[in-house]
């Protein structure tokens, strides 16, 4: 009887040990989802060849609409790690067109060594993410007195930010 007790006690402190723990969990994903921007829409990512294809389902038809980017790391669920941007409306070497808030699709090369690999390399596993940038100011107030210079580049580099980023796309380079 005594052993039976003893069993009983010790799956009651397990149970009970393992609802702290899940709570805790619980709890630590709230605070975590209030301090950051949680992602605001899915992608989908796959190695074709000697490229990466991205998909999404996400468009942005507002004025204030600058462009789409294209992000990779190799570091899972950590927005603070080293991504590096691959595409945005300015590269010329994709095939997608991120000047347009239409665009579902973009395929970029598979990775070399740019920073997000470590150690270097070009295989492994890394992880996408999409951003859908908007300008700081409406239209009309994209002005010289608001600090804007009229140079396209310029500008989106410094008036523009994060409205809508997507959740990390998981993918295995050979």
């Amino acid at each position: 009887m005594v052993k039976i007790m003893k069993y009983i006690r010790l799956i009651i402190y397990v149970t009970l040990l393992q609802f702290i723990f899940t709570g805790c969990s619980y709890v630590s994903d709230m605070v975590e989802g209030a301090i950051t921007d949680r992602a605001s829409f899915s992608i989908k990512a796959q190695q074709v060849g000697n490229d990466v294809v991205i998909t999404w389902s996400e468009t942005d038809l507002s004025t204030d609409f600058a462009g789409i980017e294209i992000y990779r790391t190799r570091k899972v669920n950590d927005e603070y790690s080293g991504y590096v941007t691959v595409a945005d409306r300015f590269s010329g070497s994709v095939s997608g067109d991120l000047n347009s808030g239409y665009t579902t699709t973009c395929t970029v090369d598979k990775p070399a060594d740019d920073g997000a690999t470590t150690p270097p390399g070009t295989s492994g596993i890394y992880f996408y993410r999409v951003g859908f940038i908007q300008w700081d100011e409406p239209v009309g107030e994209r002005t010289t007195e608001n600090g804007y210079t009229g140079t396209e580049s310029f500008d989106y580099n410094y008036h523009t930010g994060i409205d809508a980023i997507s959740g990390s796309a998981r993918v295995e380079i050979n």
